[in-house]
């Protein structure tokens, strides 16, 4: 399998010996949508700039296309581009077409590639109706996707994207998403940062599962689904001895989780919690009760 990213026991620590990393290992396939997924403060965004050689690791190695992101950062950077997670458009007083066209010119495009390709940019992420407007008057979500577009366009082997949805309204999500999709089709590697575990579950290929700077999985996210064992849930804020009927229970706050491994469990579940007079959820497992499983207890 060729490999568009390998990440060997990759660390970093900062200063007053905080670990953002703690001896990563990763593998992200050539044209794969790939998802670091985990919470805010998880290492995701350390991962990404140690990956695009923005910065360098304490220990370990990662590498990109198999050049070494530190000893070869002058030639990965020609097969990388980078949407910070708070980044936007370097100039301001430039058009919403100029900043995708400069862009791409500075990248090596010719002027009639530059031209033609922020145009199809600004057209898949419904932006073409603002070519012209400057992008000192834009919002944050339309300067979000213009810097999106500049990123998306450049036609890199490897795009790295740190939470390209937030502050995107839903309309423009779906937009966004499915342009994505399509160049990961087309053979780019897509990788992508998200704290929202829906998001990585509906469109990453693959995914890695990261808290506290430590990899907590890796794989396609229906193999973390089948190892929870469950495929079920049952959500009330009743408290019932639920252990004794043979499921799995977690009390999150106010909330019980009862899960259980079929549907006929889950509505017999449910039938005990509303004769004892409370109320019941019946929901699919997703990935976030995989990562409180993995997460519970520390």
């Amino acid at each position: 399998m060729q490999l568009a990213l390998e990440a060997v026991g990759l660390t970093k620590v900062y200063g007053g010996g905080v670990k953002a990393l703690d001896g990563v290992d990763s593998s992200v396939p050539l044209g794969s949508l790939y998802c670091l997924a985990g919470p805010n403060g998880a290492g995701k965004t350390t991962f990404v700039r140690v990956s695009s050689t923005i910065s360098k690791p304490t220990s370990g190695r990662v590498y990109i296309l198999g050049m070494d992101a530190v000893g070869e950062a002058w030639r990965v950077r020609r097969h990388v581009a980078v949407m910070p997670q708070e980044g936007r458009p370097y100039n301001s007083t430039l058009t919403v077409f100029e900043a995708v066209y400069y862009y791409l010119a500075s990248r090596g495009f010719s002027l009639a590639e530059a031209r033609s390709e922020a145009m199809r940019a600004l057209e898949e992420l419904d932006l073409a109706g603002y070519r012209d407007r400057l992008i000192l008057t834009l919002s944050g979500g339309l300067k979000r996707r213009t810097l999106l577009a500049m990123v998306l366009a450049s036609n890199v082997d490897v795009v790295f994207l740190d939470e390209p949805t937030v502050g995107l309204d839903p309309v423009a999500r779906r937009g966004t998403w499915g342009y994505i999709k399509r160049l990961a089709s087309e053979g780019q590697t897509i990788i992508f940062t998200t704290h929202m575990l829906s998001e990585a579950e509906s469109v990453a290929d693959r995914i890695m599962l990261i808290n506290k700077g430590r990899r907590l999985f890796e794989g396609p996210p229906r193999e973390a689904l089948s190892k929870l064992g469950y495929r079920y849930k049952v959500i009330t804020s009743l408290r019932l001895d639920f252990e004794d009927l043979g499921v799995g229970v977690r009390r999150y706050g106010d909330l019980t989780y009862i899960y259980v491994e079929d549907l006929d469990r889950a509505l017999k579940v449910a039938e005990e919690i509303l004769y004892e007079g409370g109320q019941a959820q019946i929901k699919p497992v997703d990935l976030e009760d995989f990562f409180a499983e993995v997460t519970w207890g520390g």
